[in-house]
């Protein structure tokens, strides 16, 4: 994952320009030692399943890039490009951002195989490009709001966590409001997701209002629908409460108790249906610091 260069936040009542804290080195995308940080991602994965956490978080296991994951990464990619940019103060053609799109495809197959199976490499090509398509089309891109960051690092300590946080926002659009991307492959039900993805909100919350020294404002979640019609669906969440901080402060010690000793186990469930690691599951018999 790139991260520009720089990410800035303009003062809304002159042109000076606040440097949000960031970093050339992706420390999410590298394995090592689970307690250095706290993200959305690592404690996702660990209350999802934490024999899975170990295997990818901790010794670094990566399994065969999908088709849905790659086409989601080159999306990503794409809409970055534009984004940029817009925040530069530029005006990219759809030639542009597609042609991003496209170079993006090609270089993640280069970096890392991709297992397409049964699914077709030129229209997982073409998904992708009609999803781009559907964004550049919508209102979305045409957002008056000004853009003050993408793809921005943030790193806070927290005295109320046990550990610093760590998060790379999408987006970050005047009024300090914290946007995500997701690429789904079926219309959502926003009141399911933002169930499902408040704890990564309520830490964006926290990197937001430790960077710039104000209150950030409630997240929006932008879902690209990969239909055969992409839909590009707006999701403005409310505030994060006292409640969600609350409880992403108890589920991080939660981690931080799990991880010491080493409680790395399987989490039978629906997600094994889709899960990399059942392989390995299968075969797990103990704890990593079982005798």
């Amino acid at each position: 994952m790139s991260v520009a260069p720089p990410n800035a936040v303009r003062d809304s009542r002159s042109d000076q320009i606040r440097i949000l804290r960031s970093n050339s080195v992706d420390e999410e995308a590298q394995p090592g030692d689970p307690l250095a940080y706290l993200s959305a991602s690592r404690l996702k994965s660990f209350l999802t399943c934490r024999l899975k956490f170990y295997y990818e978080k901790v010794l670094g296991i990566q399994p065969p890039t999908g088709p849905n994951l790659h086409v989601g990464k080159a999306v990503h990619a794409g809409l970055e490009a534009f984004h940029h940019a817009r925040w530069r103060g530029e005006s990219p053609t759809s030639a542009d951002i597609l042609a991003a799109y496209n170079a993006s495809f090609c270089a993640l197959e280069e970096a890392e195989a991709v297992e397409y199976g049964d699914k077709d490499r030129e229209e997982c090509l073409a998904t992708g490009e009609r999803v781009v398509r559907a964004y550049l089309e919508s209102p979305l891109a045409n957002d008056p709001r000004r853009i003050l960051g993408v793809e921005v690092y943030l790193r806070a300590e927290d005295p109320s966590l046990p550990l610093p946080l760590l998060g790379v926002l999408d987006l970050v659009r005047e009024g300090n409001v914290p946007v995500d991307f997701k690429t789904i492959a079926s219309t959502p039900n926003l009141e399911e997701e933002a169930w499902a993805n408040q704890l990564q909100l309520s830490i964006y919350h926290l990197l937001l209002g430790d960077a710039t020294d104000q209150t950030a404002a409630p997240g929006e979640l932008v879902y690209l629908v990969k239909l055969k019609t992409p839909k590009i669906i707006q999701h403005q969440l409310p505030p994060v409460t006292d409640t969600q901080l609350a409880r992403l402060r108890t589920l991080a010690d939660v981690y931080v108790d799990g991880v010491k000793r080493g409680d790395f186990y399987p989490s039978p469930g629906m997600h094994c249906r889709w899960c990399e690691f059942r392989g390995r599951c299968r075969a797990w018999t103990s704890l990593p610091n079982a005798a």
